[in-house]
């Protein structure tokens, strides 16, 4: 469950980003304070993206980065080259054959499907949302409103980005 406050669309990525540390450090995503307590810490204090870059860094390049495989790797982008060109360095991991057919070009939320979001291993999650920050942030939309057309807030709603043109130029990451 969201907390009321979180309105805009960086309030909501920062939020799912703090979920992402308090499991890293507490073995759970929904410990309420201390979710509350990172997401305070990312909102305010660019210094914190360094545990995303540390969560990034864990993933191990001898394994699919979606299933742990060790068996036919290759150097996938988790959202597609044609969707977003300028994150590259965090665009790209290893899948192995079997999960890169599976995903195809879907996204990987769609992928995974609504109610199994959680179990996204956390490094591959935690470079989807950088990419969904940089994406949003080049196009101007990091303060818009999170809800969607039904009121409803949900990460998945800001892939929406991904099919707008941004310029390199906005970027700041």
């Amino acid at each position: 469950m969201l907390p009321s406050g979180i309105i805009t669309v960086k309030e909501l990525i920062l939020w799912e980003y703090a979920r992402l540390i308090s499991e890293e450090a507490s073995g759970t995503k929904n410990n309420w304070s201390f979710n509350l307590h990172n997401f305070e810490r990312l909102n305010s204090d660019k210094d914190t993206w360094l545990k995303i870059v540390e969560m990034e860094n864990k993933i191990d390049p001898n394994k699919c980065a979606y299933c742990g495989s060790p068996e036919e790797l290759l150097i996938v982008r988790i959202v597609p080259k044609k969707m977003c060109r300028l994150t590259e360095i965090h665009n790209i991991i290893r899948s192995c054959k079997k999960c890169n057919l599976s995903k195809g070009s879907k996204d990987l939320l769609d992928w995974w499907a609504r109610d199994l979001r959680d179990k996204i291993p956390r490094n591959v999650m935690a470079r989807y949302l950088k990419i969904l920050y940089i994406c949003h942030e080049c196009n101007g939309t990091m303060e818009s409103c999170a809800f969607d057309k039904n009121g409803n807030r949900d990460i998945s709603n800001l892939k929406s980005v991904f099919k707008k043109n941004c310029s390199a130029a906005k970027t700041k990451l």
